[in-house]
């Protein structure tokens, strides 16, 4: 495998997936702290529906102008029931809801920071090695 990753196009392929890697878990994060920053409200949950592997929430919650929003927002986290309180974290552009999540997804978020982690350390660990010199026989 060394061989094969100290060629032209092994140190190529190295140092794409680690700037490739570097880049999805600088995405990832901003992403994070950027819903952090967003405006919460208790909501309820009015229906929950299943469609394959993923479940969405409709919520309904309100809006500092006084109006209810009602959104359909992917369920992440532990399990939501019809009736139940949530925390909905909403981003608001000129007084209107332009994207919303539950406050508790914040759990996606680390799965993919912490897969997109060992890619990095794995890519980093592949450009030393595709990098480094070659060992002098004698």
């Amino acid at each position: 495998m060394a061989k094969s990753l100290r060629s032209t196009t092994g140190r190529v392929v190295a140092g794409v997936v680690l700037v490739g890697a570097v880049l999805g878990l600088v995405i990832v994060l901003r992403s994070s702290a950027e819903q952090r920053s967003w405006a919460s409200a208790e909501g309820t949950v009015q229906e929950r529906t299943r469609s394959g592997k993923s479940t969405s929430v409709k919520v309904e919650y309100p809006l500092p102008d006084g109006t209810t929003q009602v959104a359909t927002l992917s369920e992440n986290g532990p399990i939501r029931n019809v009736g139940e309180r949530v925390t909905v974290r909403y981003d608001l552009v000129d007084g209107r809801v332009v994207d919303a999540a539950l406050a508790d997804n914040d759990q996606a978020h680390w799965v993919t920071g912490g897969m997109l982690g060992v890619v990095v350390l794995g890519a980093m660990v592949a450009n030393l090695l595709a990098w480094a010199p070659k060992p002098r026989s004698g």
